[in-house]
């Protein structure tokens, strides 16, 4: 689908509750990755386990999430978006819903590779949505509405399950997430919905061999994920270990670390919600000097850990560069090849997983031995890399900006109305 603009709209402006439906998706499944972590303590005192035992269920869900996303990115591409995205928010729902009532950690890993799983249908389904329901020269403006979902989970869904599970305790916290996940899926399954176009319809016919290779030939696509893949490693290394040096520098207390850590959901929200402005500037050009700041910010904030002044402003400030990085890559990874939307916002959110999984272990390394300095220092350095690899003429990854974008020519194209029949998109 090539959704044109009108008066400098776009097609997402017709459908306001499909929008809200897929902020509300993207938050509801996002809160995940975040929520687990500062539960940790209490979900290892109720089953027993210590609280690196209970650490794993980060792992699980991450490497669940890098498996099926690419997966279902080939296998569902047949469906129609809000299905997938439907479905995906009923396994999760489920999977929550279950894990509240089980006494066994064996069996709450195994539900944490479903919400993965889950999590793995919805979150590339959701950002493919986006470029159906926009053209290229305005993808940044609905890109970042749907990537906001992401700020809403930190600033919003995560500090209410803190507080929920110190109150009736875990299970009942992410039974709530549970249930904000039906109400998500049943917010999509009633909002109407753009009609499908024949574009789609060939898309879909595309066995799922020739996609792949198509995907994985294709050299602007490959850039774009590895430098993602990049800068997510980049982006999960210091995140992982700052809660951690900001409680031991400062001697605070987990309230205070979730309030700085907040900082940072602020920033990202605070450009998701306008991203025109790297629609105007360009999304090529946006990211590349957003990982040219991130070098900088990712190796100098270990340094200002001791100083909250410095700190809570540069928090912000990361927040506001990676949501100009995410909005701007994810905006140019659903261009490359239109047609195989879905199967590149799948590998893309495979490449995150995969970067953090490749990253990690020698952050932990340079953790132990070399301080948190040393983590900042790798994350800049690899942020450097990721702008090189992304402004080489030779990635051609600017190439749909600089030929145009389909559907953002001036020629006659079919009008697309909200489809009476409720044809899903």
């Amino acid at each position: 689908m090539h959704a044109r603009s009108r008066g400098g709209q776009t097609i997402a402006d017709a459908f306001p509750l499909l929008v809200a439906g897929l902020v509300a998706a993207v938050a509801t499944v996002g809160a995940t990755i975040f929520a687990i972590s500062p539960l940790l303590p209490d979900i290892a005192a109720s089953f027993g386990v210590t609280p690196a035992q209970a650490g794993r269920l980060i792992g699980f869900y991450g490497l669940s999430m890098a498996i099926v996303a690419p997966t279902v990115g080939l296998l569902a591409r047949r469906l129609p978006r809000a299905q997938v995205i439907i479905a995906g928010l009923l396994l999760f729902a489920l999977v929550w819903l279950l894990a509240g009532v089980t006494r066994r950690f064996d069996v709450l890993l195994g539900l944490t590779l479903l919400a993965g799983a889950a999590t793995g249908a919805v979150i590339p389904a959701a950002y493919a949505y986006a470029g159906d329901l926009s053209n290229f020269a305005q993808r940044g403006q609905v890109m970042g509405r749907i990537v906001s979902g992401w700020s809403i989970a930190i600033l919003l869904v995560v500090p209410v399950m803190a507080t929920a599970s110190q109150a009736v305790g875990w299970q009942a916290a992410f039974a709530a997430l549970g249930v904000t996940a039906l109400l998500a899926a049943a917010t999509l399954a009633l909002a109407p919905r753009p009609r499908v176009t024949a574009g789609g319809e060939t898309a879909a016919a595309l066995p799922v061999g020739p996609s792949l290779r198509r995907v994985l030939s294709h050299r602007p696509t490959l850039f774009v994920l590895v430098v993602n893949g990049i800068d997510m490693g980049a982006f999960y290394a210091v995140y992982a270990f700052l809660g951690n040096e900001i409680r031991r520098i400062n001697d605070w207390g987990a309230a205070p670390v979730g309030l700085a850590i907040a900082a940072y959901g602020a920033g990202l929200l605070l450009v998701t919600l306008n991203g025109r402005f790297i629609d105007r500037v360009g999304k090529t050009r946006s990211a590349v000097a957003a990982l040219a700041v991130l070098a900088g910010l990712l190796g100098g904030l270990p340094w200002v850990v001791g100083a909250p002044a410095l700190l809570i402003p540069a928090i912000v400030v990361w927040g506001c560069t990676q949501g100009v990085f995410f909005t701007a890559i994810t905006s140019l990874a659903t261009e490359q090849i239109p047609e195989l939307r879905g199967v590149v916002t799948a590998l893309l959110s495979g490449a995150t997983y995969l970067g953090v999984t490749l990253f990690s272990p020698l952050a932990v390394l340079l953790y132990e031995r070399s301080g948190f300095a040393a983590v900042g220092a790798l994350a800049g350095l690899a942020s450097i890399l990721a702008a090189l690899l992304l402004a080489w003429p030779g990635a051609r990854v600017a190439s749909v900006e600089r030929l145009g974008a389909p559907g953002d020519t001036p020629r006659e194209a079919p009008r697309e109305v909200p489809d009476k029949t409720r044809s899903r998109t």
